[in-house]
């Protein structure tokens, strides 16, 4: 049933300059509390709302409902200002929840909102935490929707709901996304190719399969005793995290040919655990006992067969501040990262499923990377040809921090380069499809770093689907500057390194070199 609140139409009109814009506004606000009725093939809209009082958002047509066959939205379409076009967020982790406020840039939708898009944000099929799989358990239909197709459906809906609503289709469709939201960007490109004019796709777990099953296993195991007990624990060692991180950035500070107090280049530094300082008992937050040390090194290290083999890359140099929050249990809870890997091969990774006890614990590392090949067709997004994409005058803008312990850095740079290697090389992608690594950066804006790395991606992406110039670099500032190592950076589209500025540097003068 549809419903009106905070605000009425009159007093919104009030706020207005021209004339035209108020009778505009009058006219959308009726139109919005009309939208419960509207015809959508496979939509239901279950409440409407005019939302005038939000000192933080311009004033929007609120519309909450449901798309076949279970997908659960919040579509803001704002009242005046409306720029005719249409973006469409993606959701992290296992989504399962709508995030209308969820702050930033990370699959959300007030950002774009403010710059006057009609927004709509998702749970992607299924209701649930996201670290939360167990929907996925004898549900083939949620699992595809989540996979892939309720990117189409999403879309579908809701630019049909912004034609209806504004009398007119929009001009430019976007889509944007992080992590899980970052695949979603992926899939979005590969199999979706004509859908957006732009897509936005931050530190995407595009790897779901060895991600989820093969990394976030490793993780787990490394850290548990035989007897099933935690060793590195929020308790007994998030305090060790900053000597940790002061430590890596010693070593692998130069690898970029200068000492300046960040890792730009963390894959060309192998942390040296055996060169940190030990000690008998774990009470000191500044020296590593071997068990601890034995952890780091199979973290740094990466997951292995029992026969050596590496299976996917360990955690990048510099990344050590953000585990506390995705990898260090607390005695009643498990850490988000843990959630996440433990409950891929339990619910996701195996065609068929796993038994009721299984945990991550029980992976094989020899034999189970094979068996997640199956449903990893369906949830990976790793198909190198961007061909059909490109050709429908798309453009590809992709981020990702390379201090990311969540969701590797290394699954950006490796499939840039697949699709370099598949289409003739990088000199023939960059005009679509353009990769940004931000050093020092953790996983999508979820944790502040001490590097510059806010942005502003939405403006950035549009400037290059209205213009044709694609972004030779961009301007980055510090989150916090007064405790940052910098307060601006530029960031250069890989493979360029990044050039990290002080205070008083002309931003504008610097240029990206060593492509």
């Amino acid at each position: 049933m549809a419903f009106h609140r905070r605000g009425t139409i009159g007093a919104a009109c009030l706020l207005l300059i021209s004339l035209t814009a108020c009778e505009q506004n009058v006219d959308l606000q009726a139109q919005c509390l009309a939208m419960s009725s509207a015809d959508i093939a496979g939509t239901t809209i279950n409440a409407t709302a005019v939302v005038s009082d939000r000192d933080d958002l311009p004033g929007f047509c609120q519309l909450q409902g449901v798309v076949d066959p279970n997908i659960g939205f919040e579509a803001r379409f704002p009242l005046v200002g409306w720029n005719d076009k249409y973006y469409q967020s993606g959701c992290g982790g296992y989504c399962g929840t709508i995030m209308p406020d969820k702050p930033g840039f990370s699959n959300t939708i007030n950002e774009a909102l403010q710059r006057g898009y009609a927004t709509i944000t998702t749970d992607n099929g299924h209701k649930g935490g996201m670290g939360e799989a167990s929907w996925a358990q004898g549900n083939p239909e949620a699992v595809d929707v989540y996979a892939q197709r309720g990117i189409y459906l999403t879309h579908a809906a809701g630019t049909a709901m912004a034609r209806a609503f504004y009398g007119t289709e929009p001009e430019r469709e976007y889509f944007g996304g992080c992590s899980n939201g970052g695949r979603m960007a992926a899939i979005a490109a590969q199999r979706y190719p004509t859908l957006f004019d732009g897509i936005l796709g931050g530190g995407g777990v595009l790897n779901l399969s060895y991600s989820g099953g093969v990394y976030g296993s490793w993780v787990v195991r490394s850290n548990t005793t035989d007897d099933g007990r935690r060793i590195l624990t929020q308790r007994n060692f998030a305090p060790k995290l900053p000597a940790l991180e002061q430590a890596v950035i010693k070593q692998c500070d130069a690898t970029d040919g200068k000492t300046d107090g960040v890792i730009s280049l963390p894959r060309q530094c192998k942390v040296d655990v055996a060169a940190l300082p030990g000690c008998d008992k774990d009470a000191s937050g500044q020296c590593f006992t071997d068990a601890e040390k034995a952890v780091l090194e199979k973290w740094y290290q990466g997951p292995r067969t029992s026969a050596g083999e590496q299976l996917f890359p360990g955690m990048p140099a510099g990344s050590e501040r953000f585990w506390a929050v995705w990898f260090l249990d607390t005695e009643d809870q498990i850490g988000g990262g843990n959630q996440l890997g433990g409950r891929y091969a339990k619910y996701l990774g195996f065609e068929g499923g796993t038994p009721d006890d299984y945990t991550s614990l029980d992976f094989d590392f020899d034999t189970d990377p094979a068996r997640l090949a199956v449903t990893g067709k369906l949830l990976d997004a790793l198909d190198p040809d961007l061909r059909e994409f490109r050709d429908a005058g798309g453009k590809y803008l992709m981020w990702h921090g390379w201090a990311d312990p969540l969701v590797l850095p290394d699954q950006s740079v490796d499939y840039y380069e697949s699709v370099a290697r598949f289409m003739g090389g990088i000199d023939r992608i960059k005009s679509f499809y353009r990769l940004f690594m931000i050093p020092g950066q953790g996983h999508c804006w979820e944790l502040p770093s001490d590097y510059p790395e806010m942005f502003d991606p939405i403006t950035t992406l549009d400037n290059w689907v209205e213009t044709g110039a694609a972004p030779e670099k961009i301007h980055a500032r510090a989150r916090n500057p007064k405790t940052a190592v910098f307060t601006d950076a530029v960031l250069c589209p890989y493979p360029a390194t990044a050039v990290n500025l002080g205070a008083g540097d002309n931003i504008d003068d610097t240029h990206c070199a060593g492509d």
